[in-house]
């Protein structure tokens, strides 16, 4: 009977030590979940912080291509330079067939678009290089270059490729 007894006061102390053991489980359960949502949302603030900068660079490189389409192609907020674009097209032609003889006329509009002939000889050894050259022609998009004519003449000096066309834009009012 010594044992009953012995259990009889006993087993409040261990009711007693099972709810305190209980309550530390539970205590341990939520700070673990409390600590898990704090290193999420340390995780969130931290991606958060990374795409601000690659947000940053982002908008410092449109920004940079703005400043770049402004300074070299005319085009501001409200309009677009239709000359200075065929003349870099036209710059750019020439630096690229840097052994052909261009030949221009003067500007002309047209219905709704502003034209520039040109006349292009260029001396040629291959037909890869006549497609080469008519490909590079043709691969202008603003402003198009539209081949009215296209030549292949076998002169003293070689076989020269003419082409002759115009770059077209259209009139401010249509871009």
């Amino acid at each position: 009977m010594e044992y009953f007894k012995y259990l009889k006061n006993s087993f409040p102390l261990y009711i007693i030590g099972g709810l305190a053991l209980g309550l530390a489980v539970l205590s341990l359960v939520a700070i673990h979940r409390y600590n898990n949502s704090l290193q999420d949302t340390l995780n969130t603030v931290e991606s958060i912080n990374l795409k601000e900068d690659d947000i940053k660079k982002e908008i410092n490189r449109i920004d940079t291509l703005i400043k770049y389409f402004q300074d070299n192609f005319g085009i501001g907020e409200k309009r677009i330079n239709s000359e200075r674009l065929i003349l870099q097209a036209l710059d750019d032609m020439k630096t690229h067939l840097n052994t052909a003889s261009i030949n221009i006329s003067r500007f002309e509009e047209a219905p709704g678009e502003r034209q520039l002939y040109v006349e292009i000889k260029v001396p040629v050894n291959s037909y890869r290089t006549i497609i080469d050259y008519v490909g590079y022609i043709e691969s202008f998009s603003l402003p198009k270059f539209r081949i009215k004519n296209l030549l292949i003449i076998n002169e003293e000096t070689g076989v020269v490729l003419n082409i002759q066309g115009a770059f077209v834009i259209p009139l401010q009012a249509n871009i």
